[in-house]
């Protein structure tokens, strides 16, 4: 394996980092170790220590150069990068950035660090391993493994723009894992995640992107060390997680969002097929476009090169997934009615209302 790494073990914030969610062969634990180990956290601020972001970086050459994303630094007013041995820089220099891509560079007054070589994004096989930083709860990260899903370009991700690839994936991340590595079987980088969610993300191959680490913006940063990260303490939200009953989430849900991974299928597609599901308008639930504004969000996703649509149904106000399957079709259509006819049949069931002991 030609990944190196220099770091001298665990410090300050490897609660942040964690340990590995999934233990494979010894090698593969060795593979998640070094990515964590190359993996650092970006603070930005408003000024005066209001922090405003937190994102992933990953360290691409030992003498202190990281690729993280670029949005939570267009209008920051400090930065600060924290590794995962313990140590922080309240100094960053911008060495150069694709706003397009949304990827920056950052360059922090340290050598010897550990890091990640790069790979070919372009090269990655669907169903071969992934692996990338997710957020398990709370800032608990820990690095994990999914698959790769297949490349796609980028006018076809609503939101990211056009004019470029990215890589699918469906390792779980969350927000504060944008900017974060996304790595092969191997260990190599092969993408810079600029897009996460609960059932994957999407990633900009790395050679794309790593020329960036020869920039010569040298632009300096303002100092952050005023910044702090946010306290431990686990938010009532969090708290709640702890006793959720997923049963009584799809009964309080009122409202439904659809969404796709997929150019396979559309959300229109299993809308128009949930109105014709013979028990659906007994449910009580009324379908929305906006992911913030539904209690339950039904995503669907199709594997490159099967006839396998998947589809999982998450609450939205504590991210927890409720349901999850997959059927067999020939087209999107066909695979629309038969998720249909299962989210109601389903749903029906879960939303009865709760049996009064003794009857």
């Amino acid at each position: 394996m030609r990944l190196r790494f220099g770091l001298p073990g665990l410090g300050a914030v490897a609660a942040l980092l964690g340990h590995a969610q999934v233990a494979p062969a010894p090698e593969a634990e060795k593979t998640l170790l070094r990515i964590g180990e190359a993996t650092a956290i970006v603070l930005s601020g408003e000024g005066a220590g209001r922090l405003a972001s937190i994102a992933a970086a990953v360290v691409v050459r030992p003498d202190g150069l990281l690729l993280t994303s670029y949005h939570g630094l267009k209008n920051a007013r400090e930065v600060q990068v924290r590794l995962k041995s313990g140590d922080v820089f309240d100094h960053a220099t911008l060495i150069g950035l694709d706003e397009r891509r949304d990827v920056a560079c950052l360059k922090i007054t340290a050598s010897k660090l550990a890091f990640l070589e790069a790979g070919m994004g372009r090269n990655v096989r669907p169903g071969d391993l992934a692996y990338a930083v997710t957020n398990s709860g709370s800032l608990s990260w820990s690095v994990t493994q999914g698959t790769f899903s297949e490349l796609r370009l980028a006018d076809e991700v609503s939101g990211a723009g056009q004019g470029y690839r990215l890589i699918q994936f469906t390792v779980a991340t969350a927000p504060a894992a944008v900017g974060g590595a996304l790595a092969d079987e191997g260990g190599f980088l092969v993408g810079i995640v600029t897009r996460s969610a609960p059932s994957g993300g999407f990633a900009v191959p790395i050679e794309s992107v790593m020329g960036l680490a020869d920039g010569t913006l040298r632009t300096p940063l303002g100092s952050g060390s005023a910044l702090q990260m946010p306290t431990s303490q686990p938010s009532p939200a969090s708290r709640g997680v702890a006793n959720a009953d997923p049963k009584e989430m799809v009964r309080s849900a009122k409202t439904v969002a659809i969404s796709t991974n997929s150019v396979y299928f559309t959300p229109a597609a299993l809308e128009r097929e949930l109105a014709k599901q013979s028990g659906y308008g007994a449910l009580g639930l009324m379908l929305v476009n906006d992911k913030r504004v539904a209690d339950l969000s039904v995503t669907v996703d199709r594997p490159l090169f099967t006839y396998t649509f998947t589809y999982s149904v998450t609450d939205t106000r504590t991210s927890v997934v409720v349901q999850a399957g997959k059927v067999t079709a020939i087209d999107g259509n066909s695979a629309a009615a038969k998720i249909a006819k299962e989210l109601v049949v389903l749903w029906a069931k879960l939303r009865q209302p709760p049996q009064t002991p003794g009857r």
